[in-house]
């Protein structure tokens, strides 16, 4: 008579390659999910199929960064990736861009985006003068109104990198900031 021990003895080998291959395919699909990458009909296996075909890509533009040549070649494929924008280890924030061309072409776009979105000044947001005792006082405590508050310099850098690549053809949506 067979226990379950020697069952599994017997079927160790493949028992534990599937059990492998299935924490794999849940890992992926779940990086898929939080990493905002989007499908447009295409499966997750076939999204772990393309991320692995992606892998020389983003080896041979260690200089991008891994995330934006990754994101770059998964959006040639079709996908719908985010693209972020950091400063050092710190994350600012993401948008996500419609496909236009191939993707070293894109990746240069991009690179050049997040250099000029870092060089460009924010610019001097000018207090309006006001005058009268109440408004003084008012401008005083409130400078940019009760419920407006003035934008970060990641703000700022964010918009610009979303107005480079406007001014470049791409489709920008999702702009979001890390929290």
């Amino acid at each position: 008579m067979t226990t379950v021990a020697d069952l599994l003895r017997t079927r160790r080998p493949s028992a534990a390659g599937l059990l492998g291959a299935a924490l794999v395919s849940m890992l992926l699909a779940g990086c898929a999910r939080e990493s905002g990458i989007g499908l447009h009909g295409q499966t997750t296996a076939q999204l772990e199929e393309d991320r692995a075909k992606c892998l020389p890509f983003v080896q041979a533009h260690t200089d991008a960064g891994a995330d934006l040549a990754e994101a770059a070649c998964l959006i040639a494929r079709g996908y719908r990736a985010p693209l972020s924008i950091a400063q050092g280890p710190s994350r600012i924030g993401y948008l996500y861009v419609e496909k236009r061309g191939e993707a070293p072409g894109m990746l240069t776009d991009f690179q050049a985006c997040q250099v000029e979105a870092f060089k460009t000044p924010m610019p001097v947001i000018p207090d309006t003068d006001t005058s009268g005792i109440f408004s003084n006082l008012w401008a005083k405590f409130f400078p940019r109104g009760m419920t407006s508050k003035p934008p970060s310099p990641d703000d700022w850098v964010l918009k610009y990198f979303g107005d480079c690549l406007t001014r470049r053809g791409y489709a920008v949506s999702g702009v979001s900031r890390y929290q």
